[in-house]
């Protein structure tokens, strides 16, 4: 009997893992066009909906929405989101102008515009501050590490990370603070307010009009408060979503507030991969728009706004990430005048970090070899995960409820020097299992921290993927609670 209900549950999770495997996926085995791409990956991905934009020879080729916000509100192409992290491609856009205008100076300190902030210092992270001040320019490439709890003024709570990369590899090297600047979504805070402060508008104000009024995106803006309606964002757990009702602060637009529509990126994206004459914006002609893309140091990876990461498949212009509620993906390639953008109305790692850049490629091969093959469906592995988890977690609950028949077996091999060796093994494991599980839950936050290149909140630990982190921060309090009725009774009986 107890040699069964210890491989039950394995037998379980192998008769699930094999359903999985061999249960027939739905869907073509290759894509030749983009609506059966993204119609049938929002299912399979456990996306809840999302707009897409698609940009080719200089021409919006696709544009269209699929499924629904966190309040199962369909959406299209014209529902305004939340920009997040790729705000910065429109705020990189602005500075771009404004120095093109010699309105201002890219290697002027930037206590000139905000004398509170002297103190600031450029340097790596990871090393002492450079003796220099910090400009303009270091600050646009993210060549900065703040000391953020001391600028509250500019630090606004926004929840979110910053888009990572496919390959794993270039994504721990773009994160995790080495010989790299650490990056944070305050340099571009500070470069709106800066913005501010050297026109004396609100940064709303030289969005509306320098760029989307020119560019005719009317339903895109930094003040969410002067549109009707905006998609509610949504979480995921194991594919299933749940509504945020959380707005992003106002002074957060300019690296993350920003609300625009599939249907105004397409047209921001077109200006900017489609040179045409006698077109542009104020201080921007479209035959200039290569300036936004280009690194604004040698031996840097950020342009205005931009990432640009060179690998052994070419360079990569993008942008994106994600905030609460809302994430997005942004690929531009120049050189072919194209252009893909996903808006999505639901946050999360690996939706920001895997499955927006996925899909991005998958339509990028459609794009200009005409055919991808099918993804991996994520939403079948999570649904399989959630089953396993609450297999574990109904294994642990049975292993609670028998800490004492457990404790009383165990003192049972004192009675050999052989077993009563065995047993204060098992004894001194139980207490190692009970100290790294509270060690991981305590350090959780700064391990994520270290990741993302700042300090982060248990809130936030839970908000970068909701499903993931209340799984393992389940097992984990369950686990704590298995060794320590464990000891109990084992300390109970043996002085009983």
């Amino acid at each position: 009997m107890k040699f069964l209900r210890l491989i039950l549950p394995w037998l379980l999770i192998v008769a699930i893992v094999l359903a999985a495997l061999y249960l027939p996926d739905l869907g073509p085995e290759n894509y030749k066009d983009f609506d059966s791409l993204f119609a049938n990956e929002r299912r399979r991905q456990g996306i809840a909906g999302y707009e897409i934009a698609i940009i080719k020879n200089g021409e919006i080729v696709f544009n269209k929405a699929y499924g629904f916000d966190g309040q199962r509100k369909a959406l299209e192409p014209s529902t305004p989101l939340y920009l997040g992290p790729a705000s910065e491609i429109l705020t990189g856009t602005l500075l771009c102008q404004f120095v093109n205008q010699k309105k201002i100076s890219l290697d002027v300190p930037i206590a000139q515009f905000i004398p509170e902030l002297a103190s600031l210092k450029a340097r790596r992270s990871g090393a002492a501050s450079l003796d220099m001040p910090l400009t303009l320019r270091q600050l646009a490439a993210h060549r900065v590490a703040f000391p953020e709890k001391e600028l509250p003024d500019y630090d606004p709570e926004a929840l979110g990370l910053e888009a990572g990369l496919p390959d794993p590899e270039l994504f721990l090297k773009s994160h995790f603070p080495t010989e790299n600047y650490t990056r944070s979504r305050l340099s571009y805070r500070i470069v709106g307010v800066i913005l501010e402060k050297e026109s004396n508008k609100k940064f709303s104000d030289l969005l509306e009009s320098m760029i989307t009024i020119p560019l005719g995106m009317h339903l895109t803006t930094a003040r969410p408060s002067s549109l009707e309606h905006i998609a509610v964002g949504s979480g995921s757990f194991f594919g299933l979503t749940f509504p945020y009702f959380d707005n992003v602060p106002y002074n957060a637009a300019p690296s993350d507030g920003i609300v625009t529509t599939s249907e105004d990126m397409a047209k921001f994206l077109k200006f900017i991969v489609s040179p045409e004459r006698g077109k542009g914006i104020p201080g921007l002609t479209s035959a200039q728009t290569t300036q936004l893309y280009q690194p604004l140091y040698k031996d840097g990876d950020t342009g205005f706004g931009w990432r640009i990461l060179d690998s052994k498949e070419g360079r990569s212009i993008f942008q994106g990430g994600s905030i609460r509620g809302y994430s997005s993906r942004i690929a531009i390639y120049p050189e072919r005048n194209a252009a893909i953008a996903i808006l999505c109305p639901q946050d999360g790692v690996i939706l920001a970090n895997l499955l927006l850049p996925m899909l991005v490629s998958h339509a990028e091969e459609i794009l200009f070899q005409g055919e991808t093959g099918r993804p991996f469906p994520t939403q079948r592995a999570q649904i399989v995960v959630g089953i396993i988890f609450i297999i574990y977690l109904l294994s642990i609950i049975v292993q609670i409820q028998s800490s004492y028949s457990w404790a009383r077996d165990l003192l049972k091999y004192r009675e050999t020097g052989i077993s009563q060796f065995y047993a204060r093994f098992v004894i001194v494991r139980t207490i190692v299992g009970l100290i790294l599980r509270i060690l991981v839950v305590v350090l959780a936050p700064f391990a994520i921290g270290a990741l993302v290149g700042r300090v982060v909140s248990y809130q936030e630990v839970i908000a970068f993927e909701p499903g993931i982190s209340s799984m393992l921060m389940t097992a984990l309090f369950f686990g704590v609670l298995r060794n320590t009725s464990r000891l109990v009774m084992v300390k109970r009986l043996r002085y009983s």
